[in-house]
């Protein structure tokens, strides 16, 4: 099966084939447990999270409908998982102290740190994730650039600067101007200002 596309397999699945589901899981448990990692730094947790993923998605296969490709789908609910995760247990200090840095970064004024109480249904949790995507994919090219280094490729303000060869301040207004453009895209939803940072948070790769 493994010339097979990910849609066929999909399709299988749906048709209880469990060797179609072994697949796609051999494919991207990998992929999925390391962005829990990242953000948990556990790896029992990290693994449990990964294996929920997966449970429900072959628990659900009759009636799942999937416009999006099968990655970016498990990668959604990965990201579900650890909000719920995230809510329940509230940030250990590693993460919180991660989180506050990046919070700061996004030069955002609201103080708290609620983690998306108002957002307790999956399908809207997906759309608010793909708007944030939508939202960076749609950027002028620089800003998209300077957006992404800073938040996937933890780099330094410093460090973006010198490898673009643009000031530091030229820099922080673009992440700022990202962030309002995020935020002007997350408006038409009941988020609070630090809930969007949180979820821009939670997406980085």
């Amino acid at each position: 099966m493994k010339e097979i596309a990910d849609s066929e397999l999909l399709e299988l699945t749906k048709q209880s084939s469990y060797p179609a589901f072994n697949e796609l899981y051999q494919r991207y448990w990998k992929y999925i447990y390391t962005i829990a990692f990242k953000k948990l730094g556990d790896k029992d947790d990290a693994a449990d999270l990964t294996q929920n993923v997966f449970m429900e998605f072959y628990h659900k296969r009759e009636g799942l409908v999937i416009n999006i490709p099968v990655k970016n789908y498990l990668r959604t609910a990965i990201l579900f998982k650890l909000s719920n995760y995230f809510r329940a247990k509230g940030f250990q200090e590693k993460h919180y102290l991660n989180f506050r840095q990046f919070f700061q970064q996004s030069q955002n004024s609201d103080s708290s740190f609620d983690i998306l109480t108002t957002r307790e249904n999956e399908l809207e949790f997906e759309e608010m994730v793909e708007l944030i995507y939508r939202t960076i994919d749609e950027m002028p090219e620089k800003m998209k650039e300077i957006f992404l280094m800073s938040r996937s490729e933890q780099h330094s303000i410093a460090d973006i600067a010198e490898k673009l060869g643009l000031s530091p301040q030229t820099i922080k207004n673009q992440i700022s101007k990202a962030f309002v453009r995020i935020r002007e895209a997350a408006a038409k939803t009941n988020l609070t200002a630090s809930q969007v940072v949180i979820l821009i948070w939670l997406t980085q790769p």
